[in-house]
């Protein structure tokens, strides 16, 4: 582990997102975890060019995300549309037969 005592905001960020992450950070370091990271890549095959960028893997999450959220969203108001004619017309066939 690192020799200094104090703890910073960002890594309180990263214990509380991935409390593994932020251990093995501090134990190892950055450059190390990543160069671990890119010999076990190369060990299955993958080559590092063919990896979407965090910016581009993210971009891509948001998109996908806001398209998500619409449908929901439309989804939403097709089922309170439907509940809503689905009462006033059981009002009104109900309403009818009792009179």
């Amino acid at each position: 582990m690192k020799d200094d005592k104090t703890i910073s905001a960002s890594e309180i960020n990263r214990y509380i997102f991935c409390n593994y992450q932020w251990y093995y950070e501090r134990k190892y370091g950055s450059s190390e975890l990543r160069r671990l990271r890119k010999e076990h890549m190369e060990e299955l095959g993958i080559a590092e060019s063919k990896q979407k960028s965090p910016i581009q893997r993210g971009l891509a999450f948001h998109a996908n995300y806001e398209s998500n959220r619409r449908l929901r969203l439309a989804w939403a108001w097709f089922r309170a549309a439907a509940i809503i004619a689905i009462s006033i017309y059981m009002l009104l066939y109900f309403g009818m037969v009792v009179l």
